[in-house]
């Protein structure tokens, strides 16, 4: 399973070369996910956290027009960089990835 998710993700990112991956192959259920983010970018305090979110709530609700009900999430790490990338439930598909923020790159309240 680990060859074909860094085979996609090199697919989908052909840039990435050293990289390390996490995934736990649970199915995360796309609703949920919906839910979790709205209530996260409602939360927001920063302008770039709250960007971040409606960006990934954006692309959930483009994901469950599909009629996707599952997907799986895997972290990628390299360098001094990890993203979160959304695959499909059967890792066929990378749906979208998005960059951690880290101290350096978050904005002040």
């Amino acid at each position: 399973m680990k060859e074909l998710i860094k085979h996609k993700i090199k697919e989908y990112d052909p840039q990435l070369n050293e990289f390390e991956i996490s995934y736990s192959n649970h199915d995360l259920i796309l609703d949920d996910l919906v839910s979790l983010y709205k209530g996260r970018n409602k939360m927001a305090k920063s302008e770039s956290i709250k960007e971040l979110t409606s960006n990934i709530l954006n692309n959930f609700l483009l994901i469950k027009n599909e009629s996707i009900e599952y997907v799986k999430f895997v972290v990628v790490r390299y360098d001094i960089t990890s993203r979160l990338f959304v695959f499909a439930a059967d890792y066929s598909k990378v749906f979208f990835d998005f960059t951690f923020p880290t101290e350096n790159n978050l904005e002040s309240n």
